[in-house]
């Protein structure tokens, strides 16, 4: 009796975690929209502006990172190029490269936008001990590089 409480519980909170993680999604998709037609962005333009606020990239591991085909990603970045949201810039590794790296313009608009959930995640974090933050982080990893295989299997059967 004991162990079929226990299971009932434990699939009540699986349940119940899958649930906030797509309400997590859910709300992470309309502040990004939201914030996406307050600055006449796309879904795409979104996401490029995002892997560059990374680190600098060159043109094709944005075009991977983003799933658009290269020529659609030169059009992409020329267009924010020309609303100073990015600028192409020399690798310092290979001055023959080129990479593109967000603007200042692009720092301000995310940092107006995205740094108050930042510093709102972060002051959220301090109420869990260093063992729960690990698991935390390795969840959300694990949830991360599981939902990159579903997306290339999905990819994948598309080809097919």
């Amino acid at each position: 009796m004991i162990e079929q409480k226990s299971n009932e519980d434990e699939r009540h909170l699986v349940e119940a975690i899958s649930l906030a993680c797509m309400r997590w999604q859910e709300a992470t998709e309309s502040f990004d929209e939201t914030f996406g037609k307050l600055h006449g962005l796309n879904s795409a333009e979104r996401r490029c502006l995002s892997v560059i606020m990374r680190a600098p990239q060159p043109a094709n591991a944005v075009a991977k990172a983003i799933g658009l085909a290269p020529p659609s990603v030169t059009a992409l970045i020329d267009r924010l190029s020309a609303r100073d949201l990015l600028h192409r810039v020399p690798d310092p590794d290979d001055r023959r490269r080129v990479l593109v790296a967000p603007s200042e313009k692009a720092i301000r608009l995310g940092q107006e936008a995205y740094g108050p959930i930042e510093q709102a995640g972060a002051q959220m974090l301090k109420q869990f001990s260093e063992a729960e933050k690990q698991v935390i982080l390795r969840f959300v990893t694990q949830a991360i590089e599981m939902q990159e295989r579903e997306l290339e299997r999905l990819l994948q059967q598309d080809k097919s």
